[in-house]
């Protein structure tokens, strides 16, 4: 038995960018299973090993507004915006807009936002 342990690789041996898309992926596994705020802290303490994309930028806007926080929502929407290459999200990105400003009752803005994405 304590050979087998021996073979363990030690948790500080592997490195930030596979620690962060571990807890990344755990994260969106909590926020699928309907557990948010469980899945938003995941997301967060991923964010904080300094990875910067727009699909764990997404996750956590989703999380946001599961969580019951609009406006956090629509803060990290707007960063996302801010980040090269992240068109491709820009549509679930509005989604996501569009239920935050509905959440805010802000009508008005979340139609418009949710028509200007076209068919989701």
């Amino acid at each position: 038995m304590r050979d087998s342990l021996a073979r363990v690789i030690p948790l500080r041996a592997v490195d930030e960018e596979a620690k962060a898309r571990s807890l990344h992926a755990l994260g969106a596994f909590y926020l699928r299973q309907g557990f948010p705020r469980q899945g938003l802290s995941l997301l967060l303490s991923a964010r904080d090993y300094g990875i910067r994309d727009g699909t764990l930028d997404r996750a956590i806007a989703q999380a946001y507004l599961l969580s019951g926080a609009p406006k956090q929502t629509l803060k990290i929407l707007d960063t996302l915006e801010d980040l090269p290459g992240n068109e491709r999200f820009h549509d679930s990105a509005d989604l996501i807009r569009s239920r935050a400003l509905l959440a805010l009752g802000r009508i008005e803005e979340a139609r418009a936002i949710f028509a200007r994405g076209g068919q989701i």
